[in-house]
């Protein structure tokens, strides 16, 4: 294990800073912190773990270069990262398929929903000359609720693809 050189630490930190063009008062109000802790940073105190996280954010590159100037792919300091939107993009899906947030399911749960109350309606005297909205759903539920799951079904398919590749490729990079 390498030990770590406080000095380079706060030199990247700074390169880091440099690179995105922010003064460290900026720096500081994205990190959630002061721009005294930014310069102490700067200057070789170790941030908390979650400013790390944020400053190798920041910067495009990984924690383990901000401690140590090398990145885990290899112990190189040159290899390239994976980008921030692939991640960002990555942890939202995970997000979905792990149930976090209302998912593509209760927004079929919600469409059968509607269906189920509008048909009774679009059928009934309640509606004397139904739009064509309202036609064109009494028309078509069916098929359109089958569209909706078969896109669904393939979106959850590509998605779970997507992030397994991504887990093999971090997995064998780590490696």
């Amino acid at each position: 294990m390498q030990d770590l050189d406080k000095a380079g630490m706060g030199k990247r930190i700074r390169q880091i800073r440099s690179r995105a063009e922010l003064r460290q008062w900026e720096l500081a109000k994205f990190l959630g912190t002061t721009q005294s802790a930014v310069h102490k940073y700067e200057h070789g105190v170790v941030p908390e773990p979650r400013r790390l996280v944020e400053l190798a954010r920041v910067g495009n590159t990984s924690i383990e270069w901000i401690l140590t100037g090398n990145h885990w792919e290899n112990g190189s300091s040159q290899q390239e990262r994976l980008s921030p939107a692939i991640l960002d993009t990555a942890s939202v899906l995970r997000e979905i398929l792990d149930g976090d947030r209302p998912s593509v399911d209760e927004a079929l749960r919600i469409v059968r929903e509607a269906v189920r109350v509008m048909g009774p309606l679009i059928d009934s005297s309640l509606v004397r000359e139904p739009g064509a909205l309202a036609a064109a759903l009494a028309d078509h539920s069916e098929s359109t609720l089958k569209l909706l799951e078969d896109a669904y079904r393939i979106q959850k398919a590509v998605t779970k693809q997507v992030l397994n590749e991504a887990d093999d490729r971090l997995r064998t990079s780590k490696g």
